[in-house]
């Protein structure tokens, strides 16, 4: 399970105002890792048999474990549910005095086959901080749009 911090109406507000901000990015389908001769699955849900997918990554949008939301949410002094909203100025105050030191969690860690850093059951400095300089955009933009910051 996770749980998503966002703005209300986020992808269609980016898709009608700024949709330069999609990272957009094609992968090669998870179809083929399952494949015996790496061909695509033609009844394969994500890439429909073509054996790649558009993966879009949109903005002011953060998307984290549960246990990780819970963490973060609670290193600001915000009470913890599964969803909710809160009111950005509120967020934002939050944040800014919060040291990424209080939402680090003791990890193990290593490196996947390609290169790719894994963390276990913890929360280093580099995501603590990319947490809370996402969490912060996030709460800007919603006050800019005089919107709140929803998560669920």
């Amino acid at each position: 399970m996770s749980i998503t911090f966002s703005i209300d109406n986020g992808v269609n507000y980016v898709d009608a105002n700024c949709p330069e901000l999609i990272d957009r990015q094609t992968e090669p389908c998870l179809c083929l890792d399952y494949s015996d001769n790496n061909t695509p699955a033609t009844n394969c849900h994500y890439c429909k048999g073509s054996g790649e997918y558009l993966f879009e990554q949109y903005p002011f949008e953060m998307n984290l474990a549960n246990g990780n939301a819970a963490t973060l949410m609670n290193a600001l002094g915000l009470e913890f549910d599964y969803c909710g909203d809160i009111e950005p100025r509120r967020l934002i105050k939050a944040i800014t005095r919060t040291p990424a030191a209080l939402i680090q969690r003791q990890t193990v860690s290593g490196t996947g086959d390609k290169g790719a850093k894994i963390i276990h059951c913890g929360i280093v400095e580099e995501q603590a901080d990319s947490y809370l300089s996402r969490l912060l955009k996030i709460a800007q933009e919603a006050e800019k749009r005089e919107e709140k910051v929803w998560w669920g």
